[in-house]
């Protein structure tokens, strides 16, 4: 039986059928999108081919003869999923040359591209790049520090950050106007969710008890922010970490970033010393992650959180499990294999993380909201965070924020520049080619800010 084709249905290449492009093609086809998958496995192919209403081309996706088989010059989106970085880059630079209208660039290792992000993005033409890396790392901390029920959300590789505060009748903002707020340098109030109806403030509007505060900007200033708000008595302030995985160094850098104590557990010897040399600050133990020993040794019962994060399911599993029996308030596991996450949460563990999981339903997001820049949506669907790049040629260069015109309704929170530097802006900051900026924006005014920008909204 058919779907329903939804109304903006779109023709979708998938190149790559492991566990993120066999989950996509399950999905995006029961949604009514017209999916077209290739990978070189013909047995895998073939049964995703037999179980889903996609059409199916068999071969390696990062050869320009398989991806003319596969019609890649009708594509409204491709998406270069596969195992294999190499594969995935000259998937996306043929496909966007053979036609394919946007393209999505999923990497494993992405070291070298966030040295040279503006080379690599002009060069291999993607729209958008994943890193399950990246994503992981977003999302462990993010659990982490998910205190008193208040959401987080990290962009530009967790130099920012976006979190909600509820505000308490009597509280040391509540009742005060926006300007007059003695609020810390680095962090903006981007939006108020009131009654369910979310607006972005200007400098004469107050604060009341009962409003959800967004904010953006740098960690530290957000840490400060809690702090005179009264709500970081509870945070988390001690975490072990447990694995030796790419993933386990930009946690430990993110979370120094929020001034949480880091220890890390690492099997092997080499690992360990590389992460030492790297991570100053942070305790680095060469053991295992299973000895209950060391565990009780370290005192981890008495941390705020146990992550669980080896190349290792079953090992992040029983590591996890034992830092619960001695107690440890939280405990995150990553889990490579998708099908796993329910099963870890039925056995007591608290997050199960699964980057390919993860990567997917960004995916899923995407092609949801008919926005290639989206980061993440506030408030069910009311307000989206944005990222997009600024154009060579685009009215908004050269122009300060508060002469670029952008409409009431939307917040320039950050701009990355293409050395790598972040800015949480103020009016008098000049915009230029090659921005990436964040932008937090109400649904009302989003096609007007996407036309300032230059930006098409398919």
């Amino acid at each position: 039986m058919h779907s329903i084709v939804p109304p903006h249905a779109m023709n979708i290449l998938i190149v790559g059928l492991g566990e993120v492009g066999s989950y996509l093609a399950k999905v995006l086809s029961t949604e009514g999108h017209s999916v077209t998958v290739v990978d070189p496995d013909l047995p895998r192919m073939r049964r995703v081919a037999d179980l889903l209403d996609v059409q199916a081309v068999h071969g390696d996706g990062s050869r320009p003869d398989v991806l003319d088989r596969a019609d890649t010059h009708q594509m409204d989106l491709l998406l270069a999923v596969s195992n294999d970085d190499k594969v995935n880059m000259l998937t996306c630079l043929f496909g966007k040359r053979m036609g394919a209208k946007k393209t999505v660039l999923r990497l494993r290792d992405t070291s070298a591209v966030r040295r040279s992000t503006t080379f690599y993005k002009k060069n291999l033409q993607y729209d958008l790049l994943l890193s399950l890396d990246d994503l992981a790392a977003g999302e462990i901390v993010k659990t982490v520090r998910q205190d008193q029920a208040l959401g987080v959300e990290h962009f530009a590789e967790g130099r920012v950050q976006m979190r909600r505060f509820g505000l308490t009748e009597g509280g040391p903002f509540t009742g005060q106007l926006v300007k007059d707020l003695k609020i810390p340098k680095g962090m903006l109030i981007t939006a108020i969710d009131r009654d369910h109806e979310v607006l972005v403030p200007g400098g004469g509007d107050d604060l009341r008890a009962g409003d959800e505060v967004f904010v953006l900007g740098e960690p530290k200033a957000i840490a400060a922010f809690e702090k005179k708000i009264g709500l970081a008595k509870g945070s988390t302030r001690n975490v072990v970490v447990y694995g030796g995985s790419g993933i386990v160094l930009r946690v430990c850098q993110m979370l120094q970033r929020e001034h949480v104590t880091v220890r890390v557990i690492v099997e092997d010897r080499g690992d360990a010393e590389r992460l030492s040399e790297v991570l100053k600050g942070v305790v680095v133990l060469n053991a295992e992650g299973t000895d209950l020993n060391l565990l009780q040794e370290e005192h981890v019962g008495e941390c705020d959180a146990f992550l669980g994060i080896s190349t290792e399911d079953e090992r992040n599993l029983m590591s996890c499990q034992l830092a619960r029996t001695l107690g440890v308030k939280r405990t995150v596991a990553l889990v490579q294999k998708p099908d796993y996450v329910s099963l870890y949460q039925q056995v007591g563990i608290d997050v199960a993380v699964s980057p390919r999981l993860l990567c997917a339903n960004r995916i899923l997001a995407f092609v949801r909201s008919r926005s290639i820049s989206t980061i993440a949506t506030i408030a069910e669907g009311k307000a989206e965070v944005l990222e997009i790049e600024v154009q060579p040629g685009s009215r908004l260069v050269g122009k300060t924020l508060k002469a670029a015109g952008f409409p009431r309704g939307c917040v320039v929170a950050a701009i990355m520049r293409e050395d790598g530097a972040v800015i949480i802006p103020r009016g008098e900051d000049e915009l230029r080619a090659h921005d990436q900026l964040v932008l937090f924006v109400l649904n009302s005014v989003q096609d007007a800010v996407l036309a300032l920008a230059g930006v098409e909204r398919d």
